[in-house]
């Protein structure tokens, strides 16, 4: 018999959308499956759509997320998994399509070794028309690869074997910009490249709208920036362990980017936590721009105000003085 796929889908105010998204489902070439619906809390039509895709196929369940957990598709996220049975489980986003053979490539892809596989999907407009290709070939590692975006990893494209999920913490519910960054940011820096297959064939249409936190990133949001300042420490500190000085030297970078940033927004909270973060990592790796930078970036926190010059400065120093390899 088939091994059990488990498919959970977050969502919140989708009802104009997620139709689309369970039909492709329902039309898998792989029949043994569980689809979870995880609804955020949503105000529209959710919950009527639902009752109908319920009673036409009773692979799908409808479960709302407990309001003791923290909202966000996170939370539902993590609350799905608790949920489901299946051996193999693919997380996977409610206004998004997948390709009929994308349950089966996976599973069949799968080895002995194997903790996930990687596929890739197309970017698609609102007409489900393709725009372009995730890339998703290996260059250096996962991990590397991922935040230098030769790889555009969602959560779409993995699917995970369950043994190996139950010993990972899963998505953090604090993070509400770069979920999906954070996640396999942890889940690549600790796998090993053996353990992980890729199909460099698309599997999905991963759609681009004016509903997507993609499109909000254009505006300032103080609680996005958070999330990103707070994954950008964490992946420093991983590159300062692999000892990766591109790494080191592109978080750096995109550190001072968002110190500056909150200066010039009136979020002087974040700056002050990038400031707190970065210091002690500056003293480590160049102790004159530690000096610097403590000198005039507390300055500038107690002045609440960003500078041109300073910014484009900082922005644009260099951690190590030799070039990097």
């Amino acid at each position: 018999m088939q091994p059990l796929v488990s498919i959970i889908i977050p969502t919140y105010n989708r009802y104009h959308l997620i139709g689309q998204n369970l039909d492709s489902i329902i039309g898998q070439s792989y029949n043994n499956w569980e689809c979870l619906v995880i609804d955020d809390g949503s105000k529209d039509y959710t919950e009527e759509l639902m009752e109908f895709y319920k009673q036409k196929d009773s692979r799908i369940q409808y479960i709302h997320r407990p309001n003791h957990l923290t909202k966000g598709a996170n939370s539902c996220r993590n609350y799905g998994f608790t949920k489901s049975r299946g051996d193999f489980v693919n997380w996977f986003d409610s206004d998004d399509v997948m390709l009929s053979q994308f349950v089966e490539d996976k599973m069949n892809s799968f080895a002995n070794d194997s903790d996930m596989v990687i596929s890739s999907g197309y970017y698609v407009d609102d007409k489900l028309q393709p725009i372009k290709k995730l890339p998703v070939g290996l260059k250096y590692t996962f991990f590397k690869d991922l935040i230098l975006g030769n790889q555009i990893i969602i959560t779409n494209s993995v699917m995970f074997r369950r043994c190996f999920l139950e010993k990972q913490s899963l998505f953090n519910p604090i993070v509400n910009r770069g979920e999906e960054t954070e996640f396999f940011s942890r889940i690549f820096f600790q796998a090993e490249n053996q353990t992980i297959q890729i199909i460099n064939k698309p599997l999905f249409l991963y759609r681009q709208h004016s509903g997507t936190k993609t499109s909000h990133n254009r505006f300032y949001v103080n609680s996005f920036k958070e999330s990103l300042s707070y994954i950008a420490i964490e992946n420093l500190c991983r590159s300062i362990k692999l000892n990766d000085r591109q790494l080191i030297q592109y978080y750096y970078n995109q550190l001072m980017a968002l110190f500056f940033q909150g200066l010039e927004n009136d979020h002087v909270k974040n700056s002050r936590y990038i400031f707190n973060k970065v210091r002690p990592h500056l003293r480590e790796l160049n102790r004159r721009l530690f000096f610097e930078f403590t000198l005039v970036g507390s300055l500038l926190i107690q002045l609440k105000r960003s500078s041109y010059r300073l910014s484009k400065r900082y922005r644009e120093a260099k951690v190590f003085t030799e070039q990097i390899s």
